[in-house]
């Protein structure tokens, strides 16, 4: 008994001393795992350690990130165009041409009408004395005789003479409403006309009737000059780049004002089919080689010197199948094109064989050897005589209408040629609707047609093909020692 008691004495003992013993005196491996990972040493994290943790965060976020930035142009373009051109040079100034400087234009212009309506209503009395019609509505005198600015105020005594009495004056303005007023469609016949169009390589390509109709009659904007009466047209080109442009000048202009659709325009059937159905002839772009190619790029599928009459034909095939319903092509550029008989020749022919009217789109004045070859051929033409908006600004547009109008009273008859600006379509509409008052007559570019180029006898036009042969081969022996200079080496 007592042997147990001693045991049992001896084993609490034990226990006690177990549970003074420091786990600092056990050995490593004897200590529970919990304790062994608390005093195993701790690494410092190393530069690789947070380099990597943040190159998985990156790509974590990366296309959350790519997809915000993307979505910003489409939310918000002013922001996006910000963000994509910072540290780019800043616009300090207009360049002309450019849309900023084409809707300051157009602000301006209307605070003069603005301010020159104010003054008609203040004007009003004395506008009564003299007899002239005060209704309220722009139809006043001061209202609307000038719209656009002093530069049309500046004609000579031949132009004063042959301005309207003032009896007609008032029946003219009577007669021609308010400039506010819409346009009243008169539609054309729908295109394509069965028996006037045929199947090419690309499509549907004009082609004459098998009674003789030609396109060009067919899809012309009918229309009689009175005779000797001074008559301009003005055909407005690159239409169909741009929708809200080519809306404007559809319902906008004057119907006599033909349309000529880019061959680069987005759904061209549907804008030559508005066209038509507004009242407004049309016609095609072709493009061709200027001079200063390739700084001047016509577009894809111009017709180049470069390239062999039959790859240029191939070209015209594709230009011709664009849409239907046109009466005609305006070159577009195409000095250099236009210049050589090798280029040129077999374009007009193909241009003659199809019906169609060839308008030389260069703003000379001058009958291109184009024009001339098509005279000769009796295929309808004219040439451009002034471009209306090479400076797309409002006092340099009204200048050069004013400049057109001066040429139809010379000449009997003047072609202008502009772009679709904004700033154009707006100078167009207001100069067109107090045109008839200065005694010249707005007609369709259709309506011109033969009326600028004589045609030459076989014996001058004989001559003109030897002269433009002799052109060719001397640009080309230039063009040859040209590429034989680098060649040559220089010595000190």
């Amino acid at each position: 008994m007592a042997d147990e008691m001693a045991e049992d004495l001896g084993e609490g003992m034990t226990d006690a001393d177990e549970d003074d013993v420091s786990q600092d005196d056990l050995p490593f491996n004897e200590l529970p795992i919990e304790v062994q990972l608390k005093k195993m040493p701790k690494r410092p994290k190393s530069r690789r350690s947070w380099l990597s943790k943040a190159l998985i965060v990156t790509l974590f976020l990366t296309p959350f990130g790519v997809t915000a930035v993307g979505l910003i142009p489409v939310l918000d373009p002013e922001t996006g165009w910000r963000l994509f051109h910072t540290g780019g040079p800043e616009a300090s100034f207009a360049v002309p041409g450019t849309e900023r400087e084409l809707q300051e234009e157009i602000a301006r212009g209307v605070q003069d009408i603005q301010d020159r309506d104010r003054a008609a209503q203040a004007a009003d009395e004395s506008d009564n004395a003299q007899g002239l019609p005060s209704d309220g509505t722009p139809g006043n005198l001061d209202a609307i005789s000038d719209l656009i600015g002093p530069a049309d105020n500046v004609v000579d005594d031949a132009s004063v003479n042959d301005s309207p009495s003032p009896e007609e004056l008032a029946a003219l303005i009577e007669e021609e409403g308010s400039i506010d007023d819409p346009i009243e469609p008169d539609p054309l016949r729908p295109a394509p006309l069965p028996g006037l169009d045929e199947e090419g390589s690309f499509g549907r390509i004009p082609r004459i009737g098998d009674d003789g109709t030609t396109p060009f009659d067919a899809y012309k904007r009918p229309f009689e000059i009175p005779e000797d009466t001074p008559v301009v047209a003005v055909i407005l080109t690159g239409v169909g780049l741009n929708q809200q442009r080519t809306e404007n000048a559809i319902n906008d202009l004057p119907l006599n004002i033909s349309l000529a659709i880019s061959p680069y325009a987005r759904e061209q059937e549907t804008v030559a089919r508005n066209a038509r159905a507004m009242g407004h002839e049309i016609f095609l772009e072709l493009p061709m080689e200027p001079a200063d190619f390739p700084l001047s790029d016509p577009g894809p599928r111009a017709l180049l010197t470069s390239l062999s009459e039959g790859e240029n034909l191939v070209r015209l095939e594709w230009l011709l199948a664009r849409f239907p319903g046109y009466a005609g092509l305006v070159s577009r550029q195409g000095s250099k094109f236009g210049s050589l008989d090798s280029a040129i020749r077999p374009v007009i022919e193909v241009i003659s064989r199809t019906g169609l009217m060839y308008v030389e789109g260069s703003g000379t004045g001058i009958a291109s050897y184009g024009a001339q070859l098509a005279s000769n051929a009796d295929t309808p033409n004219a040439i451009g005589n002034v471009i209306i908006d090479d400076i797309p600004s409002r006092r340099h547009i009204d200048s050069r209408l004013a400049e057109l109008v001066e040429i139809a009273k010379r000449d009997g008859v003047a072609l202008g040629v502009a772009q679709s600006y904004p700033v154009t379509i707006q100078r167009l509409r207001n100069w067109a609707f107090r045109l008839k008052r200065q005694g010249v007559l707005l007609v369709p570019v259709s309506a011109i047609a033969g009326q600028q180029v004589t045609p030459q006898s076989p014996v001058e036009a004989e001559a003109a093909r030897r002269a433009a042969e002799e052109r060719e081969r001397a640009a080309i022996a230039g063009q040859d020692q040209d590429a034989e200079e680098p060649l040559e080496t220089i010595e000190n």
